[in-house]
């Protein structure tokens, strides 16, 4: 009989602790218990959900993955106290959770001054997904806004509110920001920086008063007297851990929970892990050391001898478009050496402190760091050259010197984002993934800050001796040795309109996902929507035309114009939500989505609505979010709902190289963001400017001012033209910021601005012929109920089992008929034994696996099954389809199981 886990807390700590557990022994019956009630998410990357609603790999574990991997969430509920005798957790409302060993990760509170004015309106923190929602909604209309808390995540928070056009004043107590990484005279290098990019800092004081009225917050007093005009406070003054849980509970609190290095608690059954334990009198606030705790807790919990030994924190780097880094000693001790330079007049500052010629601190400001060669010194503790200097400066010998990564011990950690250890990288490469690019599709490294690609680079070059040009750097898809110039004249001259005929006939060919996808596009672009569409040529969001999540349900977000919606719609939508038990969600593109509806139930969700699709799931244009403008804003210059409408409706279903997203302001203020979007226009006195190549992802691009006109058509000229010369000249899945930054913005400029008449007439036609043939894939564009009874199982078409559920003797399983799998086709089957998932390639391999992925739980029956490798729908995770092995040794195999094929049956040797 199993024992009994029970984890207070699905943050992150509890979330990684579950992975962790299950990862190790399958002794524990798991019940993880969360106040949120949406499971596990990325705290990190909170702060890109004020930029935008679909942040990639924000959700971790959620409530698809409890079920998936048999662990039983109850969210939405607090923990009260636990009854230490009784060995039950007491939640609120009275209920009883039963537990053998108990793990409290409660994570920890934010600090914020008690002053007056705390309640008034646009006054709070930024911690959770409610903060979140609320922020958001203040700050539409508003321009001013103070950030109380100058350190790491408050100046963070700053850089995010200044991209989206908020004039920033950064309050903090200190005289010098981010006092715990920076000395005073770097901090000053900082702040000069970040008050060239136009933010205003109050330092060396704090907030006494916010004085305000119904309508919210309008100035923040200061100790000194001054007085500052805010629309909204946002407090980033540290954390607390939180031990109101263990307290109530009669534990031993110090500043935080205390436990031994087994992470035990003064309770023998009742551990903690993340920022709410202190250990040794330390309390820890960033992800590396919590996800440190949570693989030992995990192994003691295995019966291992497993001891909490913590390591140095690794660097800490400032996310934005400013190099920051700092790591170890802070202050140097007497008989340390510091070396430093400093650069005034560019804001370059870099200082190390060496102990016994080992790197124990360093700071590092500006452009030119040479940072990884800064950090592997210091997180390997590589001796330091005799000339110091050779350090600090890119392409020094000492740089070149460190960057050989042959004899980088395994344990090194190479990405601190995801946590990759070099003997990670060399195992992915011995299995095959020898280039930058499969290498980081497969581990993941390198796809947090991006920060540490470098590293990356040296390790393939320490494994290979090489660094191998990767076929995605030059060709269109990686698969197919053509640039698209080439490959589209091959298409059209052999007059292939089918992915597997162009992978067929194509010299030197190699299948594989990405090639397929990249295909499936340039072939609706060349015959204009007119090709032979394959199933297995397409991600599983086009083949259902919604947004695939990782229970395998879909959300459905309807088109909207510029966010106005009629009240007959909105009924609609909250009546299929009702009778669906479906989630609706406000998006970040001013658009209601519903979310977690199952793949059978799409079509007449469709139906149902009667709307038109969003396309809110593929590469194409997403949707053109606009203000209110001249229509209701008094500040309003323009009609920006207008033209914000015409752009929305002009360009729905349009496909491209990657999504599209549009923006529209009536005025400099920019409430709709427009300026950190593909494209934006923002009315001006007289007229409208027109910016291109913005982002607001993980990281933020400003657009580019490319153009100002007098009229909404002209922009709409405009707006056609560089549509349509970046689906010609973008590459599959390059977002218009790169590729404006590729083949920089001059050449982009004389392509839709200043070519020969011709030229842009043709530019302009294309994208109508383009417009005429989208079709909309709720109104018939996409025919779902064969589709849906391969991959859910037709009850009509299951074999029937006649109550029989005792395996064979040897252990093989008859499915059904060969014609129910044809080639290129996935087919789930029920059973009593689980659900089984059948695979048909096109060259004729068959396999068969578990249903869920590994890593998420993500539906294998979505996945591509290309050259005897299986890749998951959601993450890209690629299996072998014999052994179940996956190129990231830290995501477990998937089961997978003989397929016979004989006298036109299928059977499985489970």
């Amino acid at each position: 009989m199993k024992k009994r886990l029970v984890i207070i807390g699905s943050g992150m700590a509890g979330g990684k602790l579950a992975e962790e557990v299950l990862a190790r022994s399958d002794a524990w019956d798991l019940t993880v218990i969360g106040d949120e009630n949406v499971g596990n998410y990325n705290r990190i990357k909170l702060l890109y959900k004020l930029l935008r609603e679909d942040v990639e790999e924000f959700f971790l574990n959620d409530e698809s993955w409890y079920k998936a991997h048999r662990v039983t969430p109850l969210l939405g509920v607090r923990a009260e106290r636990i009854d230490r005798d009784a060995h039950e957790v007491v939640l609120a409302g009275g209920q009883r959770v039963p537990y053998d060993a108990c793990v409290i990760a409660t994570g920890s509170r934010p600090f914020v001054p008690q002053i007056p004015g705390l309640d008034l309106g646009g006054v709070g923190v930024l911690r959770n997904l409610d903060d979140v929602a609320h922020v958001t909604a203040w700050l539409k209309g508003k321009t001013e806004v103070m950030v109380v808390g100058g350190g790491l995540l408050g100046l963070e928070l700053a850089l995010i509110l200044k991209s989206l056009g908020k004039r920033i004043t950064v309050s903090h107590l200190m005289k010098s920001l981010m006092e715990t990484q920076l000395a005073p005279e770097a901090a000053g290098y900082l702040q000069k920086t970040l008050e060239q990019k136009g933010m205003r800092f109050v330092v060396g004081t704090y907030i006494t008063e916010l004085l305000g009225s119904t309508e919210g917050v309008h100035e923040a007093v200061f100790k000194d007297g001054q007085r500052v005009e805010t629309e909204a406070v946002l407090f980033s003054t540290g954390v607390r851990p939180d031990t109101v849980l263990a307290k109530a509970s009669a534990l031993t609190t110090n500043k935080g929970i205390v436990v031994n290095a087994q992470l035990q608690t003064s309770d023998p059954d009742i551990y903690a892990v993340g920022e709410c334990l202190e250990f040794e009198g330390k309390t820890w606030g960033l992800v590396a050391p919590v996800y440190e705790q949570a693989r030992v807790l995990a192994s003691v919990l295995a019966g291992e001898q497993a001891l909490y030994v913590p390591s140095d924190l690794p660097p800490t780097r400032l996310k934005s478009d400013i190099p920051v880094i700092s790591m170890g000693l802070l202050n140097p001790a007497e008989d340390d050496e510091v070396v430093l330079f400093q650069d005034p007049k560019s804001l370059v500052y870099k200082r190390l402190i060496a102990r016994q010629d080992k790197l124990v601190g360093a700071t590092l400001i500006g452009e030119d760091l040479n940072a990884d060669a800064v950090s592997l010194h210091y997180t390997a503790k590589i001796p330091l050259p005799e000339r110091r200097a050779d350090l600090l400066f890119p392409g020094a010998k000492a740089g070149e010197q460190v960057m050989d990564a042959s004899g980088w011990p395994d344990d090194l950690r190479v990405c601190d984002c995801v946590g990759v250890s070099a003997g990670t990288l060399r195992g992915s490469i011995a299995q095959g993934n020898d280039t930058l690019t499969k290498l980081m599709n497969a581990t993941k490294a390198g796809t947090g800050c991006g920060q540490c690609k470098n590293k990356i680079k040296a390790v393939l070059i320490g494994a290979l001796g090489e660094l191998k040009e990767d076929p995605s750097d030059r060709w269109y898809v990686p698969g197919i040795p053509l640039d698209r110039e080439a490959l589209s004249a091959f298409i059209l001259e052999n007059s292939l309109k089918s992915v597997s005929s162009v992978l067929r006939k194509t010299p030197g060919a190699v299948d594989d996902p990405k090639t397929r996808l990249g295909l499936d596009y340039l072939l609706s672009y060349l015959w204009k929507g007119n090709y032979e569409v394959e199933r297995d040529g397409q991600s599983a969001n086009d083949r259902y035309g919604g947004n695939i999540q990782k229970d395998g349900r879909f959300s459905v977000i309807p088109h909207v114009s510029a966010g106005m919606i009629e009240p007959s719609e909105l009924r609609a939508l909250a009546d299929v939500a009702d009778e669906y038990k479906a989630k609706l969600k406000v998006t970040g593109a001013d658009r209601i989505g519903i979310y977690s509806i199952r793949k059978e139930d799409l079509q007449k969700v469709w139906d149902k609505l009667a709307m038109k699709a969003g396309h809110a799931y593929s590469k194409s244009f997403r949707a053109a979010k606009a203000c209110v403008g001249s229509t209701y804003c008094r500040f309003g210059l323009a009609d920006a709902l207008s033209l914000g409408a015409r752009l929305s409706d002009r360009y729905r279903g349009l496909t491209g190289p990657a999504k599209v997203k549009m923006g529209v302001s009536g005025c400099p203020r920019n409430c709709s963001e427009a300026t950190i979007k593909d494209l934006g226009v923002v009315a001006v006195d007289g007229g409208w400017d027109i910016y291109i190549g913005g982002n607001g992802g993980a990281k933020v691009v400003a657009a580019q001012k490319i153009a100002r006109v007098k009229t909404a058509d002209e922009v709409l000229q405009i707006a056609d033209r560089f549509y349509e010369f970046y689906r010609k000249n973008g590459r599959y899945g390059e977002r218009s910021a790169p590729f404006v930054e590729r083949l920089g913005l001059e050449k982009v400029m004389d392509g839709i601005l200043y070519d020969t008449e011709a030229n842009l007439k043709k530019l302009e036609s294309d994208l109508s012929e383009a417009l005429a043939n989208v079709k909309d894939p709720w109104k018939g564009g996409i025919d779902l109920h064969d589709t849906i009874r391969r991959d859910n199982g037709d009850p009509s078409s299951q074999k029937d089992w006649e109550g029989n559920t005792v395996l064979p003797p040897d252990r093989k399983i008859d499915l059904g008929k060969v014609e129910e799998v044809p080639e290129g086709e996935n087919r789930l089957f029920n059973t009593p034994w689980g659900d089984i998932v059948v695979f048909h390639g096109r060259d004729g391999r068959w396999a068969a696996g578990e249903s869920r992925c590994p890593h998420r739980g993500g539906p294998m029956v979505d996945c591509h099954f290309i050259s005897g490798q299986l890749t998951c729908p959601l993450h890209s995770f690629v299996f072998d389809s014999k052994t179940g092995s996956c190129g990231n040794a830290e995501v477990r195999n998937l089961k997978v199981w003989p397929v016979e094929v004989a006298n036109g049956r299928i059977a499985v040797t489970l």
